[in-house]
């Protein structure tokens, strides 16, 4: 007969041999064994937070930087539930977490014990598969299918397209009793990699149908940095009938990319927006934030569209879907024609983002102390090679209307486009990364947050700018001002949080800006200090509206 807890003492073995190598582990008692089993197996470094919705984030910013398995263990009861906002922004950025949610036996769900709840599968929508272990591995049939149920969750979890799956671990009493001191060798089941091509027919008919088309349009949506793919674009963006769109988020740029979509899109008037129509659109990698360019897409469909690289592949954005195509940006596009085809298509726009160019820069250039102040410094003074994360809401819309640096890396959680976990994936990815990290936020999105500075690995290389309009600007920019005003603290959030004392009881470093002849210099100071520290400016929600909104109305003047 085998230890009840030998399952239990092979599921870090088992993850160790699968790649895993990090574990967040929020502390709790049902979950126990978990955390004695996974913090003895030495391959695995474990860390310990309490806040499970921040722990979730910060192990989807780990697996954001690396592109690894990420360990995720909480206790049972609504722990669980605290892990499903991560969860589901890791099911639509393709990340693979391995969820490990601690329970009660099946006998005592429903029955009045504390903290029990119905776990099985509570993720449904939101994760690749889930898998029940058994209660416990006494015989060996149960251990064999423990063993097989974490191996093949693992494998699913990082077999393409990447995502979340649910291990949930049901265990009676006793809790607290030592485990086996050795692993039974378990078994190790994994899907090799193997590559996804359109047929030599298929392939033919695509570079036909390439060169007739004379107006190409390629859309890059969100996408990890790639120089593959970057170096792809700009061979692509050089050809006369190829215009390549490029939000920052794409982290895709170069001299012949449109990186300013919302800028560009915005500038068209009614009458003109037909020259700009493409015949043929592809579509590469997740969604785009540019509501204007949806709208110009929608309003001037293409003839038809390629889809390629899509994790879920009947994605419609532009309601123009004709064609799927399985495979790789790179592999299939450096397949077509180029130079085969003529056209002025991308001269057309170039010469529009010419005098997009002129006017942004006149207009930014005389922002006083605003969001858009700070977002115009902070772009022209970040090193290279730093990660710029972004809080959903306006701090990614005002990067948006900048030229994309490609020298820099651009990451904001749009899978579900939620503001509760930015600040916590920022400091996982900052953590695992080790790079420069900078984390533009709005106040809301900081406070909603706060847990995530709540931890023993917020490292030296993690900065932090608050951008303080006092409760949200978003919902000003988007609204009808007359219609908003009857309802406006609903929408927004004035609040009476003092960010200085919140961040120096964490024990971070402290900044405040309240003056435009001090902003440069507080950056600057900022971006030098070796410790994590977070620069509040004080901005007015006026001035941001009305920056934002004259924008627009310059850009398209």
């Amino acid at each position: 007969m085998n230890h009840f807890r030998q399952g239990i003492k092979n599921i870090p073995e088992i993850c160790a041999r699968q790649g895993v190598k990090k574990v967040i582990i929020a502390p709790g008692s049902r979950n126990a064994p978990l955390i004695f089993a996974f913090t003895t197996q030495t391959e695995l470094e474990c860390l310990s937070m309490t806040d499970e919705r921040s722990a979730a984030y910060f192990a989807l910013g780990i697996a954001l930087q690396t592109g690894e398995p990420v360990a995720l263990v909480c206790t049972s009861g609504t722990a669980v539930l605290n892990f499903a906002p991560a969860i589901a922004e890791a099911y639509y950025q393709n990340l693979p977490l391995l969820v490990f949610t601690a329970d009660r036996p099946a006998e005592m769900i429903d029955q009045a014990d504390g903290q029990t709840l119905r776990q099985t599968n509570i993720y449904a929508n939101y994760i690749k598969a889930s898998f029940d272990l058994p209660v416990d591995s006494t015989l060996d049939v149960d251990l064999q299918f423990s063993d097989r149920q974490v191996s093949q969750a693992i494998d699913t979890a990082v077999s393409y397209p990447q995502g979340p799956v649910q291990l949930n671990v049901p265990m009676r009493e006793p809790i607290y009793t030592a485990l086996p001191e050795n692993h039974s060798n378990p078994k190790i089941i994994k899907t090799i990699a193997a590559e996804v091509f359109p047929t030599r027919q298929s392939l033919e008919n695509l570079q036909k149908s390439w060169t007739t088309f004379e107006k190409k349009m390629i859309v890059f949506g969100v996408f990890p940095k790639n120089k593959q793919l970057n170096d792809l674009a700009n061979e692509l963006a050089k050809e006369p009938d190829v215009v390549v769109i490029a939000e920052n988020l794409s982290n895709i740029s170069g001299d012949n990319i449109i990186t300013q979509p919302e800028s560009f899109f915005s500038s068209l008037s009614a009458e003109r927006k037909a020259n700009f129509k493409p015949d043929l659109l592809i579509t590469v990698g997740h969604s785009v934030i540019c509501k204007q360019l949806k709208l110009f897409l929608r309003e001037n469909k293409p003839e038809a569209q390629w889809q390629i690289e899509s994790s879920m592949p009947y994605i419609d954005t532009y309601r123009s879907l004709t064609t799927i195509i399985p495979g790789m940006a790179t592999d299939i596009l450096t397949k077509m024609p180029f130079g085969k085809t003529i056209s002025d298509f991308s001269e057309v726009y170039r010469k529009q983002m010419q005098q997009i160019t002129f006017k942004h820069n006149a207009f930014v250039e005389n922002a006083t102390l605003s969001d858009m102040s700070v977002t115009t410094h902070l772009l022209k003074m970040l090193p290279s090679d730093t990660v710029l994360h972004l809080a959903n809401s306006t701090s990614v819309r005002w990067t948006q209307l900048y030229p994309a640096r490609p020298d820099l890396t651009y990451i904001c959680n749009r899978g579900t486009s939620g503001i509760d976990g930015s600040l916590s994936t920022a400091a996982g990815y900052a953590y695992a990364s080790k790079q420069p990290t900078v984390f533009l936020t709005g106040d809301l999105s900081f406070i909603y947050d706060s847990n995530g500075i709540w931890n023993n690995f917020i490292g030296d290389n993690l900065k932090i700018i608050v951008m303080n309009n006092n409760g949200g600007n978003i919902f000003r920019f988007i609204g009808d001002k007359e219609l908003m005003e009857k309802s406006l603290d609903f929408f927004t959030t004035p609040h009476q949080v003092k960010i200085k004392s919140l961040v120096e009881a964490y024990g971070l470093n402290y900044l405040a800006c309240d003056k435009t002849e001090e902003l440069s210099e507080s950056i600057e100071f900022l971006l030098k200090v070796n410790k994590a520290t977070v620069l509040e400016v004080f901005t007015d929600s006026d001035l941001n509206t009305e920056n934002y909104k004259g924008y627009f109305r310059n850009i398209k003047g």
